[in-house]
């Protein structure tokens, strides 16, 4: 058992998860009313990664052409209740169409300062000009079969039972570590479908904060803003590999995080960023 299970006191690793799948979760009509179960609670509510996707997947109806470049969300509540995506056309040009989305709760939606979460997104359509096209490196790890089986305890981290983590390397969450890095090979265990996009914004907030590598005990840190730019590649596996890396954080507690993820064969898929709070141990 792991320092962060034992720090828990989670119940057995083996326990299974009842859960209503995400896909579900996502596919929901986008006029139409998302519940929320706690089984895809992150910190305190709905996992931040799945916020994102939901306002993700009422952008996509808006514009189902365009390829995805980028989205950029910010989660201001707690989405724990029944709520509802709005979209808003913003700006189209010629090779671009930008969208903003809105999460509402379902009981009050008219309200002025309901928003629970908001998100802006660009589409844009490739260039005509050809260009030599790079992208981050994927780093040499060894395969899936190879990492450590890590399971968050369904306790703390309700929405971990979604997926399958090989955790990578010496860094694990809440282990006191020197390193604010954290790799894994990570799949959905729903089925065995490649991620696409609605996914990878899941998987990309799927790891345990990087930044927990070097604390010493379990503490909430939530996100609040959730930025992913796509590279454009797809997946060929429902394996993936993401490298989180904290790169800042304030005296105030502010983290800024750093998230690429690859697919099996290397390619690139999403570059995030992350910003997160630190929330005391008394109420996370």
């Amino acid at each position: 058992m792991d320092l962060f299970t034992q720090q828990l006191g989670a119940a057995q690793p083996d326990t299974a998860v009842e859960f209503a799948p995400i896909d579900q979760f996502l596919r929901v009509p986008h006029d139409g009313i998302r519940e929320v179960p706690r089984q895809l609670w992150g910190f305190g509510g709905l996992h931040g990664g799945l916020v994102v996707a939901a306002m993700a997947a009422g952008l996509r109806v808006a514009e189902p052409t365009l390829p995805l470049r980028s989205i950029s969300g910010r989660l201001h509540r707690s989405v724990r209740d029944p709520f509802a995506v709005s979209v808003t056309p913003d700006v189209t040009t010629r090779s671009t169409a930008s969208y903003s989305s809105r999460i509402l709760p379902a009981a009050s939606p008219a309200a002025s300062d309901a928003a629970l979460a908001s998100a802006t997104a660009l589409f844009g359509s490739d260039a005509d000009t050809p260009v030599a096209a790079f992208s981050p490196r994927a780093p040499l790890v060894p395969e899936w079969r190879e990492g450590e089986l890590f399971r968050p305890p369904p306790a703390f981290v309700p929405v971990g039972g979604h997926t399958e983590i090989r955790a990578l390397g010496p860094n694990r969450p809440f282990a006191g570590g020197a390193d604010p890095t954290l790799t894994a090979w990570i799949r959905m265990v729903e089925d065995d479908l490649p991620p696409d996009e609605l996914r990878l914004l899941f998987l990309v907030d799927a790891l345990a904060p990087s930044y927990a590598a070097t604390l010493s005990r379990p503490a909430g840190v939530p996100t609040v803003e959730l930025s992913a730019h796509f590279s454009g590649g797809a997946a060929v596996s429902p394996w993936v590999l993401v490298e989180a890396h904290t790169t800042a954080v304030t005296a105030g507690g502010w983290v800024t995080e750093t998230i690429n993820v690859w697919g099996e064969d290397s390619a690139h898929l999403v570059e995030a960023r992350q910003l997160r709070l630190v929330r005391p141990a008394r109420t996370s």
